[in-house]
């Protein structure tokens, strides 16, 4: 049976949007070659150049008939050097000064000459004798030799040229600094406005952190999915609580792998990847995984490697930043990651079994949902079905079904635009646009006509729908039907 090639593929990309594929044109090649999802970095731009990008978005959406999910990535609490003119020389066994210019101006102190700036006001509160800090992802570090309010002495251990704005990280120090930071609070509100789908929460730490940023949303009555990226150790130590209250996760190995050993970081990965597909949560793998495409235009054996070994982890999706924001080969790092997915992908399901099926997926909302998510995937191994459809409001029944990753194409059919975008983020899952509904059988037979007459199959294919009955009381899934196109 002929399957749209697009359909095919199960785990999703998400790509940074900036000036390298920030117009419509790009973006729509940017979703032919393979793109899923496009993630705002807010650490980066204003509001007027990612309202401008979030618009092209849209038109590509449109001009390609897909639903895409927008995920705004909140820069957190990043502690950050300030301005350093043309950088300073940090010389190993030289002594250095560190303060935030704005607490020192606010004791009425005078800021020492030649002493560092940086943006964080808790500098001198969180820090000790003996604690390391790091700058520039790790390849310059300090050690703290003496703490006086607000000033940190400390003495080079590497050096290097430090240049303006770098990242501070400070390995197994706990950060008393607010998750949702007065930044956060302006971009939450500008994702809001202009209809993100997704929140990607920076620098969690433990389960109040996503509580924070919900109670937030719920007093806006917005209903963004929000991603907890997974980059402290706080955060892998309180991952279990973290998923259970997060709608998906992001391994964000960049600031993971500067704040615990990289040696670590690979079995940290797999943890989080096993984990999430327990609960049901989908996850992103993200960070450097084709970097070097950002000024070549093939990567290294190492990174296809990385590439793969995401997607045999379990991963829903996978991340591309600085490769498609700023890089010389954005398209040609899309279409190439989709190729080694594809790969990936075959090996990945040659080896399930459908006994898989039957794990509960602890997430689900109600027992019945499950059980009829898990019986969908089991009959679909069993029958070879050509496509599971889930006829859903919120997109939860078609979550559930992609955690048993089955074979089959799994659509999302829905009436909501908001939950055909959201499963875009899903492994495997693809969003159908229904106008209206009316009686279950009229819906399955309207359906089934969708399918045949949009290309998505042909006559005599084989489908197994999943619909909560009665329809029109938006009834949760409770009933299972086979049929044929």
């Amino acid at each position: 049976m002929k399957t749209p090639r697009n359909l095919t593929f199960k785990t999703k990309i998400v790509c940074t949007v900036g000036p390298a594929i920030g117009t419509e044109d790009k973006l729509v090649a940017a979703i032919t070659a393979g793109a899923s999802a496009f993630r705002l970095n807010m650490s980066h731009s204003t509001h007027s150049t990612h309202r401008q990008y979030i618009t092209a978005i849209r038109a590509a959406e449109r001009a390609t008939g897909t639903h895409i999910p927008i995920i705004v990535d909140l820069q957190g609490p990043k502690l950050r050097v300030g301005e350093l003119g043309n950088g300073v020389s940090l010389i190993p066994g030289r002594e250095i000064i560190l303060a935030d210019p704005a607490i020192v101006r606010r004791k009425r102190l005078k800021f020492p000459d030649g002493a560092l700036p940086v943006d964080y006001p808790s500098i001198a509160k969180d820090l000790k004798r003996g604690d390391t800090i790091l700058f520039d992802d790790g390849l310059l570090a300090v050690q703290v030799t003496d703490v006086r309010d607000p000033f940190v002495k400390a003495v080079v251990v590497h050096g290097g040229l430090l240049r303006s704005r770098k990242g501070i990280n400070l390995p197994n120090v706990s950060i008393s600094a607010s998750a949702l930071t007065t930044k956060d609070r302006r971009d939450l509100e500008f994702a809001i406005a202009e209809g993100a789908d997704f929140i990607a929460v920076s620098f969690v730490r433990s389960r109040k952190d996503i509580e924070q940023v919900r109670r937030y949303l719920a007093q806006r009555n917005a209903e963004l999915g929000i991603i907890a990226k997974i980059e402290k150790p706080e955060a892998v130590s309180a991952l279990e609580e973290i998923i259970e209250v997060s709608d998906a996760v992001m391994v964000a190995r960049g600031d993971l792998g500067v704040e615990i050993p990289p040696s670590h970081v690979p079995l940290v990965q797999k943890r989080i990847i096993a984990r999430c597909n327990y609960y049901g949560k989908p996850v992103i793998t993200a960070t450097q995984m084709l970097e070097s495409m950002v000024t070549n235009p093939r990567p290294t054996r190492a990174e296809a490697s990385d590439v793969a070994n995401a997607v045999l982890d379990g991963t829903d999706a996978v991340m591309l930043s600085a490769e498609t924001s700023v890089g010389a080969y954005p398209i040609e790092a899309i279409a190439m990651m989709r190729t080694i997915c594809t790969e990936a992908e075959r090996e990945l399901l040659s080896r399930r079994r459908p006994a898989e099926t039957y794990q509960r997926i602890p997430s689900a909302s109600t027992e019945n949902t499950d059980a009829i998510a898990a019986a969908a995937a089991l009959i679909a191994e069993n029958r070879r079905v050509d496509c599971i459809a889930t006829l859903s409001y919120s997109g939860e029944t078609a979550r559930l079904v992609a955690s048993r990753r089955p074979r089959s194409v799994i659509l999302a059919v829905s009436t909501v635009a908001a939950t055909l975008r959201r499963v875009g983020l899903y492994w495997g899952v693809y969003g159908m646009k229904l106008d209206d509904i009316s009686t279950t059988d009229e819906t399955i037979e309207h359906i089934k006509k969708l399918l045949v007459g949009k290309g998505y199959f042909d006559k005599g294919a084989t489908v197994l729908f999943t619909i909560g009955r009665p329809l029109v009381a938006r009834s949760r899934t409770n009933m299972l039907s086979i049929e044929t196109l």
